[in-house]
């Protein structure tokens, strides 16, 4: 039985590995001697730009919409998905994800 890792496993190690892959280029000076100044600048601008992009990456992966969405998928493709009730200040969120999001305002919870 072979396992297959989820999307955000994939992407969690992604945005591990992309900055130590632009780290140790950086650190490395791929760069020749002979090269010219812009290739020097870009090469020593990787680490940092990568940095960057894994922190707007996280912040779109880790947003409230992108966690509701993740938990909206039925855990395996024969389970049902999960209800999700959401407070009705999230109506606009519960709109935008799927049928099984919605909200106290269309739903009614009775506590036990």
């Amino acid at each position: 039985m072979s396992y297959i890792p989820s999307q955000d496993q994939v992407m969690g190690q992604l945005r591990v590995i992309i900055p130590a892959l632009g780290t140790i280029v950086t650190a490395l000076g791929v760069s020749q001697a002979d090269a010219g100044s812009y290739t020097q600048i870009a090469l020593a601008s990787v680490g940092p730009i990568a940095y960057v992009i894994v922190a707007v990456w996280s912040a779109i992966a880790n947003s409230r919409a992108s966690i509701m969405a993740a938990a909206a998928k039925p855990v395996t493709p024969n389970a049902p998905a999960p209800q999700i009730v959401l407070p009705p200040q999230e109506k606009a969120l519960a709109d935008s994800l799927p049928a099984n999001v919605s909200t106290t305002a269309d739903m009614k919870v009775v506590p036990k």
